[in-house]
């Protein structure tokens, strides 16, 4: 064994200690900095508590499964559904991925409705699983229009249509129940983005065959976990005597494992799952149409300061804005903003994405950030830094 002199043995500790040093003020920088972005959002004490707990075996202790089926229900009751609910482990883009990789026989004709980018992403996991993708696209600042949405419907028989209820990256809502109900009328299977939406605002899951969110967005939780609900249609469309595309994205998988026998395709992410758990009955014990309320509240407060400092919305009519992200135009000026809020200010605030990158800052106030304190601090920052 080798041995130190005691001058080096001084001087070890002395380099463990100044390290240990470095990284606790690391972690006092990182708790002191408001995290002010549409996801990963804050993370209550609660939720980061709950993922510290001892761990249930998924697969040999019954009290797993029926914290699981515990946790199913609360994400229905925040959902607003009776379908069946599967909790993925992934961030909400396996959800996209997943929906298409289960659906999707090839040749299958898709409508991709998008006025934005992760609605156009959709196109992508559709070609990647044999699907023929017509895109429906809007302006990103605009709505969605039945007109045109009617003109594709008449030029086509579609098997299945995608769409976002909101587009983060640049703080849309979309109105989307006319759609949803006229291609029920139409037998289409819908698959619906609401990673950003569900547990913030109202979301019309009842008209939706599958219905995806995420943990770190509005539930305020760890990054890991996309709940997704099915509908019998969904189901049925998924169960047709599939040709396997893939293991780890097949919802297929999920129904012969978990609501078939009570077991799981894979081992759950434990602790995640507990996080998700408190944030879950966080918003349940609030109360649900208070939680949409304090959204509310938030994003109105949030937009008229914005205004009051000269700060134009993307999009520009509010009503197409979100409760749970806005989104404000700085052409050419969004990273140096973004650069002085966090250094000068402790909060940290996203800018957009792709070619908007320089051009838009968002907010988040979703989750344990629509609260008017944060709110406030954010805006008060961001005044000082705009002047």
């Amino acid at each position: 064994m080798l041995m130190m002199a005691p001058q080096q043995t001084a001087q070890h500790i002395r380099n463990v200690r100044e390290a240990m040093s470095r990284s606790m003020e690391k972690l006092r920088e990182r708790d002191e900095l408001l995290l002010m972005t549409p996801g990963p959002t804050e993370i209550p004490p609660m939720v980061r508590e709950a993922m510290v707990r001892p761990i249930e075996h998924p697969y040999a202790q019954k009290e797993f499964i029926e914290f699981y089926h515990s946790l199913e229900e609360k994400l229905q009751r925040i959902y607003g559904t009776e379908d069946d609910m599967v909790i993925v482990g992934g961030e909400g883009i396996l959800g996209l991925e997943a929906s298409m990789a289960s659906l999707l026989d090839p040749g299958d004709e898709v409508l991709c409705i998008s006025n934005g980018i992760y609605g156009d992403g959709f196109k992508r996991y559709v070609k990647m699983y044999g699907g023929e993708p017509t895109v429906c696209g809007f302006p990103y600042d605009g709505p969605i229009l039945m007109e045109e949405l009617e003109h594709h419907l008449e030029q086509n028989d579609f098997d299945v249509a995608t769409m976002v209820h909101c587009e983060t990256p640049t703080g849309t809502l979309n109105d989307l129940d006319m759609i949803l109900k006229r291609l029920k009328e139409e037998c289409i299977v819908t698959v619906v983005d609401a990673v950003s939406s569900i547990g913030g605002v109202p979301v019309p899951v009842e008209n939706m065959d599958i219905c995806i969110s995420g943990s770190q967005k509005c539930f305020s939780s760890p990054p890991g976990l996309t709940p997704i609900s099915i509908s019998d249609e969904a189901w049925d469309m998924i169960m047709d005597d599939k040709e396997d595309k893939s293991f780890y994205t097949s919802l297929k998988a999920w129904k012969e494992t978990w609501l078939e026998n009570e077991s799981f395709p894979y081992t759950p992410l434990v602790s995640n799952l507990y996080a998700l758990d408190e944030s879950a009955g966080s918003i349940i014990r609030e109360g649900i149409p208070y939680v949409y309320a304090r959204h509310e509240d938030a994003a109105n407060m949030c937009r008229k300061r914005g205004k009051d400092m000269g700060l134009e919305l993307f999009p520009k009519e509010e009503e197409l804005c979100s409760n749970t992200v806005t989104a404000f135009e700085v052409e050419g000026n969004a990273v140096q903003i973004q650069k002085r809020l966090k250094k000068e200010h402790g909060i940290l605030v996203a800018t957009g994405l792709g070619e908007m990158k320089e051009d838009i800052i968002r907010i988040g106030h979703m989750g344990f950030n629509a609260k008017r304190d944060k709110v406030k601090r954010t805006m008060d920052a961001l005044e000082k830094v705009v002047k």
